[in-house]
C-alpha cells in the first residue's frame, strides 16, 4: 500500500473518530437534558394533580394528561458527518422541541443556557417551557378529546 493510500485511510479514520466522539457526547447530553425536562414536566403534572385536574403521575414513567401518555425523549440524528440532538416533549397532538445546539447551549424558550448551567440549576425559562407544554397538551386534549387533528 502506498503512503498516499495510507494517508487517505488515516484521515478517514480521524474524521470517523471525531464523528463518533461527537455522537457519543451529544447522545449523553441529549439524554441528560431529557431527564431534566421529564422532572420539570413531572413537577407540573404533580402540581395539577393537587388541584384535582385529570392528570396522572405517580412517577415520571406514568405521566398522563386526561389518560393520554406524556413522552419526553431525546432524539439523536447522527448521519456522518453531522450530529443533531433535540428533546421532544409530546402528548397527544401537542409537542415541543428543546434544541441542543452544536456549542452545547440549550434552547428551550427564552435565552439559551449552557449545558453546564442547566445541570447546576434549572432556569425559570426552562421550567416555563415545560409548564407551557403541559398547558398546551391539556388544552389540546380538552378541545379534541385526544384525537390528533388532520394537517
Amino acid at each position: 500500500m502506498t503512503e498516499a493510500s495510507k494517508t487517505i485511510l488515516v484521515n478517514t479514520l480521524k474524521e470517523w473518530t471525531k464523528f463518533t466522539g461527537e455522537r457519543d457526547k451529544f447522545t449523553a447530553v441529549g439524554h441528560d437534558v431529557a431527564e431534566i425536562a421529564k422532572k420539570c414536566v413531572f413537577e407540573c403534572i404533580s402540581f395539577l394533580k393537587t388541584q384535582n385536574v385529570d392528570v396522572e403521575g405517580e412517577s415520571i414513567e406514568t405521566m398522563r394528561i386526561m389518560k393520554e401518555p406524556v413522552h419526553v425523549d431525546a432524539v439523536i440524528e447522527a448521519t456522518f458527518p453531522n450530529v443533531k440532538v433535540s428533546v421532544v416533549m409530546k402528548c397527544s397532538g401537542a409537542s415541543r422541541v428543546i434544541v441542543i445546539n452544536p456549542n452545547l447551549t440549550i434552547s428551550a424558550g427564552g435565552t439559551p443556557v449552557t449545558f453546564d448551567v442547566l445541570k447546576k440549576a434549572v432556569p425559570q425559562a426552562f421550567e416555563a417551557n415545560a409548564a407551557d407544554f403541559v398547558r398546551d397538551a391539556y388544552l389540546y386534549i380538552a378541545r379534541t378529546g385526544g384525537k390528533e387533528q388532520p394537517a
